[in-house]
C-alpha cells in the first residue's frame, strides 16, 4: 500500500513535473518566438547617409541656362553622353538614380540648344557709306509736283510759205495717291464739234524722281496707236513700234510727261530753272529713247490770255535746240511760276521751218486734299 501511495505520489509528482516542463518550453518558445519577430522588425533600417545621392533639377525648356553655364554645372557624364556598361541591379534607388540621369542629359541638352538659338544675337548689318555710284543715283534737282489741273488750248500750225491753220487742245494733269495721269488732245474745231486728231497719254507713279512713268500711249487718226512701256525693275524701255530694247536712266520721260517732269523741278522750294542752266532728260517717244538737253533761256514777258487785266504773262523759257544725230526739231516751252509753274505756251520747230504752237487760254486748278 505504502508502495502504491509513493507510487501514485510519484506520478503525481512526475505528472506534475512534465506539465512544469511542457509550460516552460512553451514559454520558451513563445519568447523564441517574440524576440524572433522582434529582431525582424527592428532590424536597422538604412540611414539617408547610407542611400546612394539623387539629384534632381527642374527647369522650364524656354527659360534654359546660357551654354556656358549649363557646361559647367552638368557633370561629366552630362556634359559627354557615352555608352555605359550595364550596372548591377543593387537597389531600387540606384535604378531610380540611373533613370534620372538618362533622362536629364537629352532634356539639358535640348534647353541648351534652344536658348542658344533664341537669346544669341544677330550680327547687325552695317550700310556702308555712300560711294559715287550711289551719288551718281540721287536725283540732281529737287522736284515739287504741281497740283491737278485742267488747261484749254488753241492751236496754231504754220508750214513754211502757208497760211496758218487753227485748232484746239487740252491738256490734262492729274495726280492722286502717289500715282498720275496726264493726257494732252489736239484736234480740229469744227463748227459744232471737235475733230480730234491726236492724244498722247501718260500713265505712272510719284517718287524720288518726281514722275515716274509706267505706259506712254500714242493715238492718231492717220496711224495705228503705239505704246512705251517703261520696266523698272529691268531698268528697259521698250516700244511696240520696234523691237528696240533701251536701258532706262533714272528720270526717264516720255514725251508728255517730261513737261510737267520740268514743271516739278521748277515748283521746287529753292530756284532751280536759272538762266543758262542746263539740264539733261532721257525722254521715249516713237521708236527709242534720247536724252533731251534743256536750256534755260531765262525770264520772258508774253502775250497770254491767263492775265486777264494787263494780257502780259512772265514766264520762264526753257528751250530744247536741235541737235543732229538724235533730233532736228526745235522744242520752247514757257512755264509760269505765278500760276504753279505749269507749262502755259509750247512750241515745235521742225527742220523744214514748220511751226507748232499751242497757248493756254484756260487753266483750272483742282487741289486734292489727299495728295
Amino acid at each position: 500500500m505504502s508502495q502504491h501511495f509513493f507510487s501514485s505520489q510519484l506520478r503525481q509528482q512526475l505528472s506534475k513535473l512534465s506539465t512544469w516542463l511542457f509550460l516552460l518550453t512553451t514559454i520558451l518558445l513563445h519568447i523564441v518566438l517574440l524576440e524572433s519577430a522582434g529582431l525582424k522588425e527592428w532590424t536597422p533600417k538604412p540611414t539617408l547617409e547610407d542611400l546612394p545621392n539623387i539629384t534632381v533639377s527642374l527647369r522650364p525648356s524656354t527659360e534654359a541656362l546660357p551654354p556656358t553655364e549649363d557646361k559647367a554645372k552638368l557633370s561629366p557624364k552630362q556634359s559627354t553622353p557615352i555608352a555605359k556598361a550595364p550596372r548591377p541591379q543593387a537597389t531600387k534607388a540606384a535604378q531610380i538614380e540611373t533613370k534620372t540621369e538618362d533622362l536629364a542629359i537629352p532634356a539639358s541638352e535640348s534647353a541648351v540648344k534652344e536658348t542658344s538659338e533664341v537669346v544669341e544675337p544677330k550680327p547687325t548689318e552695317i550700310q556702308a557709306p555712300i560711294d559715287e555710284k550711289s551719288a551718281e543715283a540721287l536725283p540732281e534737282f529737287s522736284l515739287r509736283v504741281p497740283e491737278s489741273a485742267e488747261m484749254q488750248m488753241e492751236i496754231t500750225h504754220t508750214k513754211v510759205n502757208g497760211n496758218p491753220t487753227t485748232g484746239v487742245g487740252s491738256l490734262s494733269w492729274e495726280r492722286a495717291n502717289g500715282k498720275y495721269r496726264l493726257s494732252i488732245e489736239a484736234g480740229i474745231n469744227l463748227l459744232i464739234t471737235n475733230l480730234n486728231l491726236l492724244t498722247i497719254t501718260s500713265e505712272g507713279h510719284i517718287d524720288l524722281f518726281g514722275l515716274t512713268p509706267v505706259i506712254s500711249n500714242d493715238i492718231r487718226r492717220t496711224r495705228p496707236a503705239t505704246a512705251i512701256h517703261f520696266n523698272h525693275t529691268e531698268k528697259t524701255i521698250s516700244f511696240s513700234a520696234s523691237n528696240k530694247i533701251v536701258a532706262m536712266e533714272n528720270g526717264a520721260q516720255d514725251a508728255v510727261s517730261v513737261l510737267l517732269q520740268l514743271a516739278a523741278i521748277g515748283n521746287a522750294k529753292e530756284p532751280q530753272l536759272t538762266a543758262g542752266k542746263e539740264l539733261t532728260i532721257q525722254v521715249a517717244e516713237g521708236r527709242d529713247a534720247t536724252p533731251f538737253l534743256f536750256r534755260v533761256i531765262g525770264e520772258e514777258e508774253i502775250d497770254s490770255k491767263l492775265a486777264a487785266e494787263t494780257g502780259k504773262l512772265m514766264t520762264v523759257h526753257v528751250s530744247r535746240p536741235p541737235k543732229p544725230g538724235f533730233y532736228n526739231s526745235q522744242l520752247d516751252i514757257w512755264f509760269a511760276p505765278s500760276l504753279g509753274w505749269y507749262p502755259v505756251q509750247i512750241r515745235n520747230t521742225e527742220s523744214n521751218g514748220s511751226v507748232t504752237n499751242q497757248v493756254v487760254v484756260a487753266l483750272k486748278q483742282k487741289i486734292n486734299r489727299e495728295n
